[in-house]
């Protein structure tokens, strides 16, 4: 249901090789062998400094069978979660790391569990968008692990596969304001992957190119939302959610409350977004952050009645503002909330909402309808 920028741009086979094709100019995919990558985009290697070992912190992470089983990257987002936390907290010491072991079920060679893993490790990439920049890349079994599994044998898919992964490693770095390019060759020399003299000059200039082109297109469907005469669009900065201001929001309720001839007018129209973040934050951190979340309680606290007025037409507004209160996990584009959580939540709604239809005559279990069947 929610997808991510990285989703958008990298999960489909079909952006990769856009992607691919996109900077096949920039890339030179024909010259060079490295490290058994025939034809690999990276040519005049790189020397890389030698010296002593630093001490790493580390933690342990044992991939289980049962997380293959149910798709489940709760525990993998967990620890990552708390790392890039402690990581905020520590500013300019080394980040504690992650260091991958697989369980014992996972140790037989066959075909079919080599793809599972390797598959699930590649989707727990793009759902945890940090987790790339916190592997323990100086860890020999964490690197064999990521080798023998994620990475790619063939040319093409390898050239997409690095470019989607610095791009990761590059925003992480970003926000937690550490030197990406020491972390991007930290990385590709992990993998025995050589990079060109030029390597950083053409992925900024990529980099910068799909981030303008993607913004384009949000700004366009927000004006499109803007001008629409059933549509009312409030943008809400990173200052008044830090701030716990909902004033724009209180001020279009205000108008669309001041008659039930004029809330019946509002009904469906109420969008909102957020902007002043991590440029294109992964948009499940952005539902994780507290100051988000107290934000958006405030909001259902003070106002549980506007449910009845967004707009789930053009964008999916009550599942949105639901998994900025609720607890909520998301996988392979499904929103998943605590049940219990929920529970309350939707009887706090429902009782705001039937209070509304009342005062507006409309019928009562249509207006709770429209609310609870996003949660069948």
């Amino acid at each position: 249901m929610i997808k991510s920028f990285f989703k958008k741009v990298f999960s489909s086979s079909s952006s990769s090789e856009e992607v691919a094709a996109a900077t096949e100019q920039r890339m030179d995919t024909d010259q060079q062998q490295a490290q058994g990558h025939e034809g690999v985009a990276f040519s005049d290697v790189q020397e890389f400094e030698t010296g002593n070992e630093m001490d790493v912190n580390y933690e342990i992470l044992t991939l289980q069978k049962e997380w293959l089983n149910t798709h489940s990257f709760s525990e993998i987002n967990l620890m990552v979660s708390r790392l890039y936390e402690r990581a905020e907290q520590t500013e300019g010491t080394e980040p504690t790391r992650l260091r991958l072991q697989l369980d014992e079920s996972l140790q037989e060679k066959d075909i079919v569990t080599t793809k599972r893993i390797g598959k699930y490790l590649s989707h727990a990439e793009q759902e945890i968008v940090d987790l790339t920049y916190f592997l323990d890349k100086n860890d020999s079994e964490t690197i064999d692990i990521y080798k023998e599994f994620v990475l790619p044998e063939e040319v093409e898919p390898l050239n997409a596969f690095l470019q989607e992964r610095c791009f990761m490693i590059y925003e992480t770095c970003a926000g937690l304001m550490m030197d990406y390019k020491a972390e991007i060759e930290s990385y590709f020399k992990a993998l025995d992957i050589p990079m060109t003299s030029s390597f950083f000059e053409e992925f900024d200039s990529w980099r910068e190119e799909v981030l303008r082109q993607h913004e384009n297109e949000q700004l366009e469907q927000e004006e499109q939302l803007s001008t629409s005469q059933d549509t009312v669009m409030i943008r809400v900065s990173k200052e008044e959610v830090e701030n716990e201001n909902i004033q724009q929001i209180d001020h279009f309720l205000k108008a669309a409350l001041a008659s039930p001839e004029s809330a019946k007018e509002y009904k469906g129209t109420l969008l909102f977004s957020f902007y002043g973040f991590s440029k294109h934050e992964d948009l499940l951190k952005l539902m994780n952050r507290k100051e988000v979340n107290d934000w958006a309680s405030l909001l259902v606290e003070k106002h549980p009645y506007i449910f009845y007025f967004l707009n789930d037409r053009d964008y999916p507004m009550t599942q949105f503002l639901t998994s900025l209160v609720v607890t909520t996990e998301v996988e392979d584009d499904s929103v998943y909330y605590n049940d219990e959580e929920l529970t309350a939540f939707k009887e706090y709604i429902v009782e705001a909402l039937e209070t509304l239809a009342d005062w507006i005559q409309e019928d009562k279990e249509q207006v709770v309808l429209k609310f609870t069947t996003y949660f069948k």
